[in-house]
């Protein structure tokens, strides 16, 4: 990443095209089948919208599972990244707080653990309990 988008807080994960995903009953279902992004280890995509208050990052881990977060820093409130092939997250600032898969700060200011969403694989598709 470069200093400048690290400045303005750009991170390198996309957002999920909204037919891919949808949001009903307090949970948000992926079709995993129309998200390429999250077949590889160390993919990500972030969903906004439809209703959402904060932003969601989904990321498969370099452990091969699923993960969703609410895609903010608890430092400066910037969005996060996955880090392919280091097995953890990372801010997109200047400061670049890393956390663990399981939201826990490992390096730089944050103090406090990103929320970590429940997720379940079902047929294809990935359901995220946001509520």
């Amino acid at each position: 990443m470069s200093i400048f988008k690290a400045i303005l807080g750009i991170c390198e994960t996309k957002p999920l095209a909204e037919a891919a995903w949808e949001r009903r009953d307090g949970k948000v279902t992926i079709d995993l089948k129309a998200a390429p992004q999250l077949a590889a280890k160390g993919g990500g995509v972030y969903l906004r919208g439809k209703g959402l208050t904060k932003p969601v990052l989904v990321v498969r881990g370099d452990d091969n599972k699923l993960y969703a977060y609410e895609n903010s820093c608890t430092h400066g409130h910037r969005k996060i990244d996955p880090v392919p092939g280091e097995g953890k997250l990372k801010c997109c600032s200047v400061n670049h707080s890393t956390f663990s898969y399981d939201g826990k700060p490992l390096s730089g200011p944050a103090k406090h653990d990103i929320k970590r969403y429940e997720v379940r694989e079902n047929g294809g598709r990935l359901e995220i309990k946001i509520v």
